[in-house]
């Protein structure tokens, strides 16, 4: 399975809109938010994609997120959220609990870790957890999202140009 990785979207419309053709194009229908949606509005632009989202420390109107999620199918917003997915164990949370994510990788239950926060991309396996983070689609040097295969266990970094 391939699932689409985006995080730190900070309300930009045009860039969230260019990566969701890129998701589009390459056929995703799963779709990782791991937060920093920053508003409501943006949670709407994903409808079509089954997704999953997490709160990031910016997505201050918790209780408008979570009512157009529920408005879309996505179901609640929270702080993380745990899953499985294609016999894979998930967690996904923003980035910035770094105890959170310590004892994510420390546990050892997880085959892969999604966070954001940093705006920079992430790769790298610690024990038998893949952790990812897809970069930035706002404020970063790069702009960027990720795909991740579930069946190679491999994940491909994806640039976003910005019209200059």
């Amino acid at each position: 399975m391939k699932i689409g990785l985006i995080s730190d979207t900070h309300n930009d419309i045009e860039l969230i809109q260019k990566a969701i053709a890129i998701f589009k194009e390459r056929n995703i229908s799963v779709i990782i938010h791991a937060g920093d949606l920053t508003s409501s509005k943006i949670i709407s632009l994903f409808k079509g994609f089954d997704g999953k989202f997490v709160l990031g420390n910016c997505d201050i109107d918790v209780e408008e997120i979570n009512a157009i999620a529920n408005e879309c199918g996505f179901g609640c917003v929270e702080h993380s959220c745990q899953f499985t997915m294609d016999g894979k164990q998930f967690m996904v949370f923003h980035g910035n609990n770094v105890p959170m994510f310590r004892d994510a990788v420390n546990s050892g239950k997880y085959d892969y870790i999604i966070k954001g926060h940093t705006h920079i991309f992430e790769n790298y396996v610690s024990g038998k957890t893949r952790i990812i983070n897809p970069g930035s689609l706002y404020r970063g040097e790069e702009h960027t999202v990720a795909i991740l295969d579930t069946e190679t266990d491999k994940v491909e970094k994806i640039r976003i140009d910005i019209e200059e």
